[in-house]
């Protein structure tokens, strides 16, 4: 690779990693709003979200346009450095280890946090199902009152 591809690719990367660093400040509050059960936070930060997997899609397509014009198409990290002109290699490392740092806090981050909520979820429901056990009222689709009279009835109580 010559020196004008790998900078072409390097403040490319360098760009990238600043997307991913910004996505994992993020997901570290996504993390502790969903600990905190902040529904109104997880809520609005859809959008956030929404515009961080628009801007994530568009760069990884510029990367393989750059790197399919370079002839590196296939080209995974440990080759892009091997390939790397000596001047740039070592802003090349760093800037790859930080990208695939970022990466696995990523995954692992968002891991927990959908983790998180499915334990929360679940919770949720058996308290749920213990108040529809100790006679609360609950609706069905057409709004009719289901009540739980006593464990003889059927499965769903009567209506």
């Amino acid at each position: 690779m010559n020196i004008t591809a790998a900078t072409e690719i390097l403040e490319f990367l360098e760009k990238y990693d600043e997307h991913f660093r910004e996505l994992r400040v993020f997901i570290t509050e996504k993390q502790e709003k969903t600990a905190g059960d902040d529904l109104v936070w997880l809520l609005d930060s859809l959008n956030t979200e929404q515009k961080f997997v628009m801007r994530g899609n568009s760069l990884e397509a510029k990367r393989n346009l750059i790197f399919d014009e370079h002839g590196m198409k296939d080209c995974d990290s440990k080759q892009l450095l091997e390939q790397c002109p000596e001047e740039l290699k070592g802003r090349m490392r760093l800037t790859i280890e930080s990208l695939e740092d970022s990466v696995m806090y990523i995954k692992d981050t968002n891991h927990n946090v959908l983790e998180m909520a499915r334990r929360k979820l679940e919770a949720q429901a058996e308290l749920l199902d213990d108040s529809l056990i100790a006679g609360s009222d609950t609706y069905d689709n057409s709004g009719s009152r289901i009540k739980k009279i006593s464990d003889d009835d059927t499965f769903l109580g009567s209506v």
